[in-house]
């Protein structure tokens, strides 16, 4: 019988977030060190979109998530 995958740590989840890279996130989010969005919710801090890449997420794939603009809209629905 072949062995059960662990599920990530959130310690590996924060390591893959590519959060911190998209042209949304800024200073007060970078102050806040604020990540998975998808996960944890929306941003405490005022925001303007200028671009998502939600899509390209290794998080989001990994756990089948889809949407966009994690950071605004609060995290994914889990199917």
């Amino acid at each position: 019988m072949p062995l059960a995958k662990n599920p990530p740590s959130p310690g590996d989840l924060r390591r893959d977030c590519i959060c911190a890279r998209c042209p949304t996130y800024n200073e007060c989010t970078r102050k806040g060190k604020e990540l998975l969005y998808c996960f944890e919710g929306k941003s405490a801090c005022k925001l303007e979109r200028y671009g998502c890449i939600c899509g390209s997420c290794p998080v989001a794939k990994r756990k089948g998530f889809s949407g966009v603009y994690f950071c605004v809209a609060g995290k994914a629905d889990v199917k």
